[in-house]
């Protein structure tokens, strides 16, 4: 559908641009002309389906192939991708960081410091702990166990299911949005997903993938610091990743919670815990 680009990069136009070109093992044309964007993304915006394709040596015809390869509709969905991410970095999480900055580098830099701090401090409360092995157990019991995420946080989740599948566990982490519901989909009750959102949006942003969840009857689990988002009602188990995102600090409460989830389930590997 025509203006759902965000849903289906699963993040910014230039992640799914950059993510193509990170993984591709052939040098085809869709990587040629990504690489080409990528060079000259700033002024992205300005330019019109014929300058882009001329930038790229391709036709116009080519170009929008490109754009449906990727999983746009036509070229002006992904232009409003393109569009919808055009802004500085100082104008997306930093943008407090850069207002303190510009009162008081000295305040600025302790603020984040102290946010920091919080964040790790709050991972590793004597509740999350229990929650961290009530997600082992859930783990341990399914047949097929599924990542749900988005943006920074899949990346995270991706380091989770190499951790995992070092210890024997072979999790899923599509990246898509088209892939992930797919998973979604073929889940069944015996299996588990789970739903890595810092800020709790994923819901929301992906509702589709959501309500393939709930009609599965899988198992679900949820790591995000937002223990107010709706969509937590009918989770089972909820881990907790920091209570504050401020500067974007969630993300390193997020990985300090999944390395605890990780020596969690090294524990129960080295003592004989686990039954799979």
């Amino acid at each position: 559908m025509a203006g759902d680009s965000g849903a289906k990069a699963m993040g910014s136009l230039y992640d799914l641009l950059l993510d193509y070109v990170d993984t591709a093992w052939t040098h085809d044309s869709t990587y040629e002309i990504s690489s080409k964007l990528l060079e000259h993304y700033d002024g992205l915006p300005k330019l019109s389906l014929r300058e882009m394709s001329e930038l790229c040596f391709v036709s116009q015809a080519s170009f929008s192939r490109f754009c449906r390869h990727l999983g746009f509709e036509d070229f002006a969905d992904f232009k409003r991708a393109l569009d919808s991410a055009n802004y500085r970095l100082v104008d997306d999480y930093t943008r407090g960081f850069v207002q303190r900055l510009a009162a008081d580098d000295g305040e600025a830099l302790g603020a984040y410091r102290a946010s920091l701090a919080e964040v790790m401090d709050s991972a590793l409360t004597p509740e999350n702990v229990a929650a961290a092995e009530a997600l082992l157990d859930a783990l341990e019991q399914a047949d097929r166990v599924v990542l749900l995420s988005h943006h920074f946080p899949w990346h995270i989740c991706r380091y989770l299911q190499g951790k995992l599948l070092q210890l024997g566990w072979y999790v899923q982490a599509p990246q898509s949005f088209q892939h992930q519901l797919e998973a979604a989909e073929a889940l069944g009750p015996r299996d588990l997903a789970i739903v890595c959102s810092v800020n709790g949006t994923y819901s929301s942003h992906y509702q589709p993938i959501m309500r393939a969840l709930f009609e599965s009857g899988a198992r679900l689990a949820a790591i995000t610091q937002n223990r107010h988002a709706l969509f937590l009602n009918r989770v089972d188990v909820v881990l907790g990743c920091g209570n504050s995102n401020d500067n974007d600090v969630g993300k390193y409460a997020l990985l300090m919670t999944i390395d605890y989830l990780v020596m969690s389930a090294i524990r129960r590997r080295q003592l004989g815990d686990g039954t799979r």
